[in-house]
């Protein structure tokens, strides 16, 4: 399998980069789950931790955090976004 070549260009929040170093400093960039069975748009999402299969991944180290990302899903000229939202244990990572 050929792995295309990208540079990820992604923003990180002050939230969000403490968020992630208190829980590992581990992010990952993947396909974000879907529900429903009528569409062909892959959403981008984020959650910590390694994926399961690494060798699979790009590997990008940002704001002394590590980050994992699907180099099939993640487009060239786009610029990405991961922020922090919601309260309490009900927080979660966001990409935009």
């Amino acid at each position: 399998m050929v792995m295309p070549q990208v540079d990820l260009q992604v923003d990180l929040s002050e939230q969000a980069i403490v968020y992630i170093k208190e829980h590992g400093g581990i992010l990952t960039i993947d396909e974000a789950p879907q529900t429903g069975c009528c569409t062909n748009i892959v959403f981008v999402g984020a959650h910590l931790g390694k994926p399961q299969e690494e060798g699979y991944f790009g590997v990008k180290e940002q704001d002394g955090i590590k980050i994992f990302y699907d180099p099939f899903i993640i487009k060239k000229d786009k610029h990405y976004e991961v922020v922090l939202e919601g309260l309490f244990k009900w927080k979660t990572l966001r990409v935009y």
